[in-house]
């Protein structure tokens, strides 16, 4: 029953959270030595934390202007119940979910389709975070940058290797978020993640209060890759085991383009 709440919780409170930090973009950690380190303990690079964090965030797959917007029948899995609907993206990406009994799962599909917009939405890095500054905290064991962001929302603290971001770590509120990347795609015109876990966390204490695991694939249908499942695996630290089995399965079948006006 906690998990059950805990989940609950997490899964309508994550869109507040991307939208807050949508500047990331979630890749796979990949093997690397450490980088060289100067005398003062700072990697050896020529390039700024700027140029590097904007390096990685132009690398991100993203759709295009010309994104059509599309339709999609859903199937969701939740809490052991089976939930049959339909879905809509437009092409100004606004999400509508219809034909849904329950109105906590037609907006959990509504989250979940906003979350993955936020991602392939394109927007120019300087649109984004002109104002924010940024600091270069050295390497991690595995050669990735360590990078502080600060800006009008806020401290953010990033891992970048190879041009891509790997690991970002925000606290907003009452919450400490850390995501990780496992698993990624590099379609043409950049990277797509396809298995990440967040991590929340209590800011004070550091407690954690739950892990969810994500596994997605995409497929490209028409000139874009879209998603046609996500499975997320929700774990209370007090019961581990439950990561074992998934409990919230969603499908997109029968994805079709959307005609401009």
């Amino acid at each position: 029953m906690m998990l059950r709440k805990l989940k609950r919780f997490f899964l309508a409170w994550s869109v507040s959270l991307l939208l807050a930090i949508a500047s990331f973009s979630w890749v796979a950690p990949v093997q690397a030595g450490p980088m060289p380190i100067d005398d003062q303990g700072q990697p050896k690079t020529q390039l700024s934390a700027r140029d590097i964090f904007r390096d990685a965030y132009e690398q991100r797959y993203t759709w295009n202007e010309k994104f059509p917007g599309y339709q999609a029948e859903v199937s969701l899995k939740y809490d052991g119940q089976l939930y049959h609907g339909l879905a809509q993206v437009s092409p100004d990406f606004q999400v509508t979910v219809k034909n849904m009994d329950d109105p906590d799962v037609s907006q959990l599909v509504k989250n979940q389709l906003q979350m993955e917009i936020i991602h392939r939405r394109q927007i120019a890095f300087g649109d984004r975070h002109d104002q924010d500054t940024y600091a270069l905290d050295g390497t991690d064991k595995d050669g990735a940058f360590e990078i502080q962001e600060t800006g009008d929302n806020g401290e953010s603290r990033y891992k970048v290797r190879d041009k891509k971001i790997v690991q970002v770590n925000r606290t907003l509120g009452s919450m400490a978020v850390t995501v990780d990347s496992l698993e990624f795609i590099t379609p043409a015109g950049g990277y797509l993640t396809e298995h990440f876990q967040t991590t929340f966390r209590d800011p004070k204490g550091k407690e954690v209060l739950l892990t969810q695991d994500v596994t997605d694939s995409h497929e490209k249908i028409g000139n874009y890759y879209l998603l046609t499942n996500r499975t997320i695996r929700s774990s209370d630290p007090k019961q581990p085991k439950q990561l074992n089995e998934a409990d919230t399965l969603i499908r997109f079948n029968n994805i079709q383009p959307l005609r401009r006006a």
